[in-house]
């Protein structure tokens, strides 16, 4: 008798035990019902840690790893003989797979690091050491402070902890859990796949926690460039359609999300811009620089589902959120915390980054400088929710090259709400007193003033109107290592010196001079607008 019930007893739990799998695994494929009840042609990938399934099935991984020694020289990397590979490469014909094909900076000596000035810029500089090539520039690294940037590099025991995933055909993909690494997506780097329609990719976090320790977390490297003209065009617009943009992220209703990853700074071709260059140092093609966390080679959106309700927090080493053409943030609840820019596009007197809507809340500079949001070309704010913090001068929240375009939203600075006016703002935004600052109200545009007075005199700024801030940099890097203050204001053609102790109350109102500093509504600090006036050629000069 007892016996028989024993047996009874472990059928019912061997039967408990098997219905309870059965449920799981119905929950499991439940889960994945409803996402593609949202994204019926979505496919999903489901991270755990360093592997990953797609649509069920275990993703391939290589033991391809990318490797880099500026000592010896490789022929594996066409103009870039400091890099090599090791293991086998997959199959091209898999749409995801994973190998150890990361881009880092490698760690190197600091003591192989020359201070020059690198296209304007005052840079750290390490040559090719392996005895064939040792006019050519390895890499740099940026001059940040009073501290040699060390942080930046990485070594290949660092770099093997993170695994890299990539994406090589075009859909839609459905990102849940961890993932240790990077995701790389790359559909062909050809000038077809920029140019077709269909190259597109969107990454639908649900639920993502994207972590990558030595480079950027996720990579849009080669998919369709919507503005693919851009190029052609002589004059350089606000508007710009990129609806159609190729690489699009989705942050999923209800979600919790992360990206986190560092910057790989810039690594240079084994061949110059220009061969008849006489300069000492000379100007080399590029051959990577990745400066976010979350970057892309393409425009690039970033929305919500259809309630919006969605987070997505994004953490930078470096940078936060980059794109080399333009960007556009549309919905969702937006957090970014990077030590330098909070974002970043940087095609110069090109890129446009829209603010359409949404939450987003940026946290910059939290290193030694940096802007909240940094556009080569224009910053058009259309609507939605902005709060940038932690800025301090001389850098602001919002730094456009070709003018800040203000037409409907909340823009909060450093806890303060600016009121903002439609229309043409200026150039920059944000300083220690929630006001104009950035660049300090000088030079005037339009021949108007726009003076950075001390305690005891003023300084008129130069004729704004055909002020060029590239060669202004250019010309202050060109300076003696022992230049002062007063060289720099002789270039701006300024005369005269500080009054007082130099400080910088609020100047006089000034034009925006077209691809000038702002004009002078404020300096450091100033009031709580943008700088400068609306410029009234603004639609002449596009």
């Amino acid at each position: 008798m007892k016996l028989k019930k024993l047996f009874a007893l472990t059928l019912i739990l061997a039967l408990a035990v098997s219905f309870a799998a059965c449920a799981g695994k119905a929950d499991k494929n439940g889960d994945i019902s409803d996402i593609r009840s949202i994204y019926p042609d979505s496919r999903v990938i489901l991270l755990n840690g360093d592997t990953a399934t797609l649509d069920g099935k275990e993703i391939e991984e290589s033991d391809y790893t990318w490797h880099v020694d500026p000592s010896v020289s490789h022929s594996d990397v066409k103009n870039a003989p400091a890099e090599y590979y090791t293991g086998t490469k997959p199959e091209t014909g898999s749409a995801v797979y994973i190998d150890h094909e990361l881009y880092y900076y490698p760690k190197l000596d600091q003591s192989g690091f020359t201070l020059v000035n690198y296209d304007g810029e005052r840079e750290y500089a390490y040559y090719y050491t392996d005895g064939e090539n040792g006019d050519y520039i390895f890499t740099t690294l940026p001059v940040l402070g009073n501290s040699f940037p060390s942080y930046m590099m990485h070594t290949e025991e660092e770099a093997a902890g993170n695994k890299v995933l990539h994406i090589t055909e075009a859909g839609t993909y459905v990102l849940k859990g961890e993932w240790e690494g990077q995701i790389w997506i790359d559909l062909g780097d050809t000038d077809d796949t920029f140019a077709d329609e269909s190259a597109k990719v969107t990454l639908v976090l649900d639920g993502a926690d994207i972590e990558c320790s030595v480079a950027p977390g996720i990579v849009f490297y080669s998919v369709y460039e919507c503005d693919n003209g851009w190029e052609e065009r002589e004059n350089s617009y606000a508007d710009i359609d990129i609806t159609g943009a190729g690489a699009k992220i989705v942050v999923a209703d209800g979600t919790e999300n992360s990206v986190s990853g560092t910057n790989v700074f810039r690594m240079l071709k084994t061949k110059y811009k220009d061969e008849d260059d006489a300069s000492a140092v000379k100007v080399q093609k590029k051959q990577r620089k990745t400066d976010g966390a979350l970057y892309s080679y393409v425009s690039m959106i970033i929305e919500g589902g259809e309630e919006g309700t969605g987070t997505l927090s994004v953490t930078g080493g470096f940078e936060g959120i980059d794109s080399e053409l333009h960007m556009a943030f549309n919905g969702g609840k937006i957090t970014v915390n990077s030590q330098d820019d909070g974002m970043n596009v940087n095609e110069d007197y090109v890129s446009v980054i829209y603010f359409n809507g949404g939450e987003v809340t940026i946290n910059a500079a939290q290193g030694a400088e940096g802007d909240g949001v940094d556009s080569n070309g224009f910053i058009v704010i259309n609507g939605g929710k902005i709060s940038v913090s932690n800025i301090r001068v001389p850098d602001s929240a919002f730094d456009s090259e070709m003018g800040v375009l203000y037409r409907d939203g909340e823009v909060i600075v450093n806890g303060e709400t600016l009121q903002l006016e439609k229309g043409d703002q200026g150039n920059s935004v944000g300083g220690q007193a929630f006001g104009p600052g950035g660049q300090g109200g000088f030079p005037g545009g339009n021949g108007q003033e726009g003076f950075m007075p001390g305690q005891g005199g003023q300084h008129m700024g130069p004729q704004g109107q055909n002020f060029d801030m590239k060669e202004f940099k250019k010309k202050v890097s060109e300076l003696p290592d022992d230049a002062g203050l007063e060289d720099v204001l002789e270039l701006l053609g300024m005369n005269g010196g500080f009054g007082g102790n130099g400080q910088f109350p609020g100047g006089m109102n000034g034009g925006q001079g077209p691809q000038g500093m702002p004009g002078g509504q404020g300096g450091f600090p100033g009031g709580n607008t943008f700088p400068g006036a609306p410029d009234e050629n603004r639609a002449e000069r596009q």
